[in-house]
């Protein structure tokens, strides 16, 4: 795996990318893709309950990682926008909404179980997993948490159900335009192995990030 943010020619936020063949990692959120939905928890669902504040509570969100993790995301692009826009530090056209799309997606697609990764237990006679999804989901929430960055798309490299293996982890990101690129890449590495450091087991040889794109918003921080 590579230590270089860069490797990845910087694409326009919109553009499809040159290999659709390429590991899920490395895809830039754009491409047309099938918005997943494989449940009765639909996006649109799930923004209109975050637009109320998640009142009233709704007990199948709330009891549902998948759906979760998807309502954490949508919040943190929220979030990030609202920022940038009470520090003026927005002034161009808003990303494409097959952008934004996209890349919920994928948080769609990542939140899904996967592996089980196990866990260290005081007591042999019992076995204590997490799934490849939640952990997928505190690398979305350690990238997302760096200023200017947004995670496209991250996985998990290696045999990841094996107790005590080394494994790598990918991630692709959009860096904000005018931030400094390598800069927002080095920041979301430490950020990504910091938090797995401190909330998983996993032993990670490498955080390897990927900026496939650059992205703009705008004033009225809408997403």
């Amino acid at each position: 795996m590579s230590d270089d943010p860069t490797r990845t020619p910087l694409t326009p936020a919109g553009a499809a990318p040159s290999d659709p063949a390429a590991d899920p990692a490395d895809v830039d959120p754009a491409a047309e893709l099938e918005v997943v939905d494989d449940g009765p928890i639909s996006m649109e669902r799930l923004s209109d309950y975050l637009d109320a504040g998640r009142e009233p509570y709704d007990p199948e969100i709330e009891s549902d990682p998948s759906a979760l993790a998807q309502l954490a995301a949508l919040a943190r692009l929220r979030s990030m926008t609202a920022g940038l826009v009470a520090e003026d530090a927005a002034a161009e056209p808003a990303p494409d909404p097959s952008w934004i799309a996209g890349v919920m997606s994928r948080v769609r697609l990542e939140s899904r179980t996967g592996r089980e990764i196990p866990l260290s237990s005081p007591d042999p006679r019992s076995t204590l997993h997490v799934t490849e999804g939640a952990v997928r989901s505190l690398i979305r929430e350690a990238g997302d948490a760096v200023p200017g960055a947004v995670v496209i798309s991250c996985g998990i490299v290696g045999e990841v159900d094996r107790p005590d293996a080394v494994v790598g982890v990918e991630v692709a990101i959009s860096a904000l335009f005018g931030t400094t690129v390598p800069d927002v890449a080095d920041a979301v590495r430490e950020a990504v192995a910091a938090h797995l450091a401190a909330q998983t087991e996993l032993v990670v040889e490498a955080v390897d990030v990927t900026v496939r794109d650059v992205h703009l918003l705008d004033t009225d921080g809408g997403l």
